[in-house]
């Protein structure tokens, strides 16, 4: 039988190697990404530059779990609310279900998947387009989701006056997947090698 002292210690740094790259990639792709709501701090207020705006904005990306939409605006004359659906479509102000921000810096977690509603604290502000919806995905879906209950509404295309990339808002990002884990089965593939 062997004994521990027999044992060469070169395995056993890369499992360490390994077992902690693990424990980092599950670490670093539970967090969520930070979308700076219009993708800029003066998005958050009026004029717009067009009523669907923060809707067209918000149609460019893929909020999941985790994620958070910060508000950035002036909170003197401005402030967020997060609403129902019918509040969010009438403009709504008053509510026991709203939640209320007027801190002039909101970072919303996103905790739940499916549509969620967000208006000015300003009535007129809210009828001028200052609103969004963004529907949120669970850990495990992959797409769009398409249930009759919770569908919002497509967002017109683009207008040339305000073109909108696809990176706009996104202020954190996780790195590719596919070169964590090749680096993972590269690691995993020495440790065989090497024992």
């Amino acid at each position: 039988m062997a004994s521990i002292q027999n044992v060469s210690p070169f395995p056993l740094f890369f499992l360490i190697i390994m077992m902690s790259t693990t424990l980092l990639l599950l670490i670093f792709n539970s967090e969520g990404r930070e979308f700076l709501v219009g993708g800029s701090e003066d998005s958050w207020k009026v004029p717009l530059p067009s009523p669907d705006f923060l809707n067209r904005w918000a149609g460019t990306h893929r909020f999941k779990i985790g994620d958070a939409l910060i508000f950035k605006y002036d909170n003197m004359t401005e402030s967020v609310q997060m609403v129902p659906e019918e509040d969010y479509e009438s403009c709504e102000r008053v509510g026991d279900d709203h939640q209320r921000f007027n801190d002039g810096n909101t970072k919303v977690i996103l905790r739940s998947s499916g549509p969620i509603h967000f208006i000015s604290g300003q009535e007129s502000h809210c009828h001028m387009g200052l609103k969004l919806a963004v529907v949120v995905m669970s850990a495990i879906h992959h797409h769009q989701p398409t249930s009759p209950n919770h569908s919002l509404p497509l967002p017109p295309s683009p207008s040339p006056a305000a073109p909108l990339s696809s990176n706009q808002g996104a202020l954190a990002r996780t790195p590719p997947a596919g070169f964590i884990m090749g680096f993972e089965v590269s690691l995993v593939m020495l440790f065989f090698i090497v024992i």
